[in-house]
């Protein structure tokens, strides 16, 4: 995947819905719904044995930087549009994930001696997003603050999300992957379906680590 390098401000790719990512390859990531195996709870493993995990399969996902800020914009189906917890359902989420080090084990949120940072979103903190840390299942750890922008939009049954943060950020060595342009790194993704109780450990992400390469 590649992230292209563009001559623009991070303020104008912001906005999920601007012409300029047009412009930006696209790619489509497949996704599948975590192993009921992987949960930690019995009681998510009894309620789940019969339901469906993961109900968004499909993601496209274009990537830009300008040199100083790295923007992803999400994009995905999603009939309903669920921004509050009810008692039927929980906020839509996405998220994007990097290795710390080395070739962390991504079913797993990584592990101790390869730990992963994620980039967490949920739909009822439209403008907001968390910088996470997790070094397995179970251990997902929020930082103190958070560097990452977000914007959103849901229109016609579509969610587009952009996601934008400076590529490095030296003040977060250890819990944010620190990025740079002609530079490489590993990517996954993740997808929460509100309106199918999907919440934690139960979403659809991708299975396996995509390529991702910043255009120099």
């Amino acid at each position: 995947m590649l992230v292209k390098k563009v001559a623009l401000d991070a303020k104008t790719l912001l906005n999920p819905a601007s012409p300029e990512w047009e412009k930006v390859p696209v790619e489509s990531v497949g996704l599948g719904g975590t192993p009921l195996t992987n949960q930690p709870s019995r009681y998510i493993r009894t309620v789940w044995a019969d339901r469906p995990i993961g109900k968004v399969r499909f993601l496209n996902v274009r990537a830009a930087h300008n040199g100083k800020d790295v923007l992803f914009q999400l994009e995905w189906r999603d009939e309903s549009k669920d921004v509050d917890f009810n008692g039927r359902g929980f906020p839509d989420g996405a998220g994007v994930l990097f290795p710390l080090n080395g070739d962390a084990p991504l079913a797993t949120m990584g592990s101790g001696e390869a730990p992963v940072n994620a980039w967490f979103w949920r739909a009822d903190e439209p403008e907001a997003a968390r910088n996470v840390r997790a070094g397995g299942i179970g251990t997902v750890e929020d930082s103190e603050k958070s560097r990452i922008s977000a914007r959103s939009d849901w229109k016609d049954g579509t969610w587009r999300l952009v996601l934008s943060r400076p590529l490095a950020v030296g003040d977060q060595k250890g819990e944010a992957v620190q990025l740079a342009a002609g530079g490489s790194t590993k990517i996954a993704f993740a997808v929460w379906e509100g309106g199918n109780s999907e919440r934690a450990g139960i979403k659809a992400f991708s299975k396996q680590w995509c390529e991702l390469e910043l255009e120099g």
